[in-house]
């Protein structure tokens, strides 16, 4: 049976289109579905078909072009959006294979692909009991490829493009709907005056993170994540960073040692539209823990990290990076690591004397299981790196069979042979022929 793939919204980047070109040179069929302006720019025509209907109706469209089609897999980025909800709710009726990327839960040189999805929805998160069972492999589970930089400015222009198209070509999506809560004016505004911003917001920040580590305070860190974010909208209790954000300052103002301070660090990619640094500083005030919060902008995070006590996340992957360095993590919301060993498992309330770190051999098994189980090297935004992502992607893709029949789960990622891990680890891009 010859796989098709569907795709549908990726991040505001090349790599889908790169990934898509790469399948139908190995042979495999490829169809994408165009929902607003910034899909086109990104994507155009090849191949592609335009949905032009109401958001609601969406699954049906989908489901219609897996049948029409005979779709194998569908392939999209963040399994949160609300159309995408919709389609993978379709897919899965018609045995579809559901591919899911997101930015990895290993920065900077890893993306997550899991199958079913991601995050709180992966399948890792409901059984991550397994891992106890992992042997961990003779690496360490990090490949010696690194992209050359975090690629931000890039990141920022491909996203404008993306709004901008989407303003552009209004006409011929009238009735798509962003899920972003944000109007392009306001995107465009508001990260116009932070980019102008930004060094020296940059600087102050190095500056409070010099001073912090010389004085040799005892802080915390609690990096936020942003606003509107899947990651807290779908995933946490919270409604968004400002009800966190009281959470934990509160919390800190009547339990933590009276000699520690807090750092709250904005999210890079913040666009602004909230003044965070305002607001922090008001909750501060409220609790009277005004000397002791800290608000930066940027800075170094793996030195903050190193010289803190401990961190505080939602489920930001801040978190396993901070595990990986040692230090004590609560995570306040759904997390593929919080698990009883790493994480510290009882009441924020409690946490701001814990000492411990994590079981570092347990954290060995985890982190050699989420590489081999979630993972691909790789990223969205550096030549290099797409063409890495592009070759481990469609490695992963080829290691699982296609489903026998309509009405199959998917669910194989089980049962794979672990001999893919190591296809899926590659760090050079392989030159690829039609077969």
């Amino acid at each position: 049976m010859k796989r098709v793939f569907l795709f549908l919204q990726g991040s505001s980047c090349r790599f889908f289109p790169a990934l898509g070109r790469a399948l139908a040179e190995r042979g495999y069929g490829v169809c994408r579905i165009n929902a607003s302006g910034g899909d086109w720019y990104f994507w155009r025509d090849w191949n592609a078909v335009d949905y032009k209907g109401a958001p609601q109706d969406f699954g049906s469209f989908v489901g219609q072009k897996i049948q029409s089609d005979d779709v194998t897999d569908l392939v999209l980025y963040n399994d949160c959006r609300p159309l995408h909800r919709l389609a993978i709710e379709a897919a899965r009726e018609l045995g579809c294979r559901i591919w899911v990327f997101e930015e990895g839960y290993l920065r900077p040189y890893w993306l997550t692909l899991e199958e079913e999805g991601v995050n709180g929805y992966s399948p890792l998160f409901h059984d991550r009991e397994r891992f106890h069972l992992e042997v961990v492999e003779t690496d360490g589970g990090e490949p010696p490829y690194k992209p050359t930089s975090s690629a931000l400015a890039r990141r920022v222009f491909y996203d404008f493009q993306w709004q901008g198209w989407n303003y552009l070509l209004r006409f011929r999506y009238p009735q798509y709907r962003t899920h972003r809560p944000f109007p392009i004016w306001a995107e465009y505004a508001t990260w116009t005056l932070r980019l102008a911003r930004l060094p020296w917001s940059r600087q102050r920040a190095a500056r409070s993170i010099e001073a912090l580590t010389r004085s040799g305070e005892r802080y915390y860190v609690f990096p936020m994540q942003l606003d509107s974010d899947s990651q807290v909208t779908a995933h946490s209790e919270f409604t968004g960073m400002e009800q966190a954000l009281e959470h934990v300052i509160g919390s800190f103002a009547v339990n933590a040692p009276r000699d520690t301070q807090i750092v709250v660090k904005l999210h890079p990619l913040d666009n602004g539209w909230i003044n965070f640094r305002r607001l922090t500083d008001a909750i501060a005030a409220r609790w009277g823990v005004s000397s002791r919060v800290t608000f930066i902008d940027g800075g170094n995070l793996d030195a903050l990290v190193d010289g803190s006590l401990g961190v505080v996340t939602l489920n930001s992957t801040v978190g396993l990076s901070a595990l990986k360095r040692g230090k004590p993590v609560i995570c306040l919301a759904k997390a593929i690591f919080d698990v009883p060993g790493l994480t510290f498992q009882g009441d924020i309330d409690r946490f701001w004397g814990v000492e411990r770190g994590p079981d570092n051999a347990l954290l060995q098994r985890f982190l050699a299981y989420l590489t081999r189980r979630a993972l691909i090297v790789g990223d969205f935004y550096t030549a290099e790196g797409v063409a890495l992502a592009v070759t481990n992607a469609i490695d992963r893709f080829e290691a699982v069979s296609v489903p026998e029949a309509a009405g199959s789960t998917g669910q194989s990622w089980v049962s794979q042979s672990d001999t893919r891990s190591e296809k899926c680890r590659s760090t050079k891009p392989a030159k690829r022929s039609v077969s």
